[in-house]
């Protein structure tokens, strides 16, 4: 139903593979920077991680959802995706890279061919980007690819039960 690959200049956003489970664990899974702002925790070992990786296959099956890979390193480095919440209407699931691939210019390659999709072959009409307030280069991101605030919502982080604002942002297709 939706597109198996995406590709920018430098990334190839695709299904995952069990065969991509030591770069996500050696990459981002085991980096508590990693998840930092995200709403997941660090994988622990290897056998964690080959667990996370077999949810991730089964997750990313018929969803807009995708592990994100260097081109020149061939590795795999991060996920990202997008769901629609109404109709024609898609919100980010998440971008996350490696500490190691951020500040080379890859989120904005990431967001930018997302939403490129979702404007251009599922018809959206309008996308929703979100982030913890504290993340300024989420907020630079999504500011930098043309979408502007609109609120932000108090939310509970489930890891640790303490408290957090959430911004959310959207881009709306010109017609």
């Amino acid at each position: 139903m939706y597109k198996e690959e995406i590709e920018t200049k430098d990334l190839v956003l695709k299904k995952a593979s069990i065969n991509d489970l030591n770069d996500m664990y050696k990459n981002m899974w085991s980096h508590e920077e990693s998840a930092k702002y995200m709403l997941w925790i660090p994988t622990k070992n290897i056998e964690e991680a080959e667990e996370r990786m077999k949810r991730t296959i089964e997750f990313q099956k018929d969803k807009i959802a995708y592990l994100v890979y260097e081109k020149k390193s061939v590795q795999a480095i991060g996920f990202a995706g997008m769901k629609e919440i109404e109709d024609k209407v898609y919100e980010d699931c998440g971008i996350g890279m490696g500490s190691k691939f951020v500040k080379h210019g890859y989120g904005k390659q990431i967001l930018m061919a997302l939403v490129e999709y979702c404007f251009e072959d599922l018809g959206a009409i309008k996308i929703i980007c979100s982030c913890r307030s504290e993340n300024i280069a989420s907020k630079k991101l999504q500011q930098s690819c043309g979408f502007h605030y609109t609120h932000s919502q108090l939310m509970v982080d489930k890891r640790d039960g303490l408290k957090y604002m959430i911004d959310f942002y959207e881009l709306t297709r010109n017609v």
